[in-house]
C-alpha cells in the first residue's frame, strides 16, 4: 500500500510540475510573440518615417530644380528684353533685324520663363506663390516696353526715357525675383 501512495504522490506531483511548466511555455512563447509583435511594429513606424523623410527629400530637389530653372529663366528673359529693346531703339537696325531679335531671342525666353514659373507655383508653398505672381506681373512689364518699339521702329521715341522705364521695370523685376528666393532660401529645403 505504501508503494500505490507514492505512486499516486509521484503521480500528483508530476501532475503539479506539468501545468507549471505548460504556464511557464505559454509566458515564454506570450513574451516571444510580443518581443516579435514590438519589433515588428517598430520596424514599420521607422520604414514608414524613413518613406516619409525619403518623400520631403524628393519634394525639396523638386523644389531645388524648379527654383534654380526660374532664377535662371528670369535672368535670361531680363538679357534677351534688353537686346530686343536695344535692336529697336537702335536707328540704324532694320525692322527684320528687329522681327529677328524677336523671333529668336525674346520670345523662346519668354516662353521659357513663363514655363519657370509655372512649374515654381506648382511647387511653390502659399507665400512662395504671391511672390511668384509678382515677378510674373513685373516681367509683364518689362516685356511690355522690350516690345512697344519692336513694330514701331526708333522713330519718335525718347529713347533716354524709354530706357529709364525699362531699367526701373528690370529692377523690379529682379527684386522681385530676389524676394521669392530670399523666401525660398529660408524654407527648410
Amino acid at each position: 500500500m505504501t508503494q500505490k501512495k507514492d505512486k499516486a504522490d509521484d503521480g500528483a506531483s508530476g501532475r503539479r510540475r506539468q501545468p507549471s511548466t505548460t504556464t511557464a511555455a505559454l509566458a515564454g512563447a506570450l513574451i516571444g510573440a510580443l518581443a516579435g509583435l514590438t519589433g515588428s511594429t517598430l520596424a514599420y513606424f521607422e520604414a514608414k518615417d524613413t518613406r516619409r523623410e525619403e518623400a520631403q527629400a524628393r519634394r525639396s530637389d523638386i523644389r531645388r530644380a524648379a527654383y534654380v530653372e526660374l532664377a535662371g529663366a528670369a535672368n535670361k528673359y531680363v538679357q534677351q528684353a534688353t537686346q530686343l529693346l536695344t535692336v529697336s531703339l537702335d536707328p540704324a537696325k532694320t525692322e527684320q533685324e528687329r522681327r529677328r531679335q524677336f523671333e529668336s531671342g525674346y520670345a523662346p525666353a519668354n516662353t521659357d520663363l513663363a514655363r519657370a514659373v509655372t512649374t515654381a507655383r506648382l511647387v511653390a508653398p502659399p507665400e512662395g506663390r504671391k511672390d511668384l505672381a509678382a515677378i510674373a506681373a513685373r516681367s509683364a512689364r518689362v516685356g511690355e516696353l522690350a516690345t512697344d518699339w519692336y513694330g514701331k521702329g526708333p522713330e519718335g521715341v525718347d529713347v533716354a526715357k524709354a530706357d529709364a522705364d525699362f531699367a526701373e521695370a528690370v529692377r523690379a523685376q529682379l527684386a522681385a525675383l530676389q524676394t521669392f528666393m530670399d523666401r525660398a532660401a529660408d524654407e527648410s529645403l
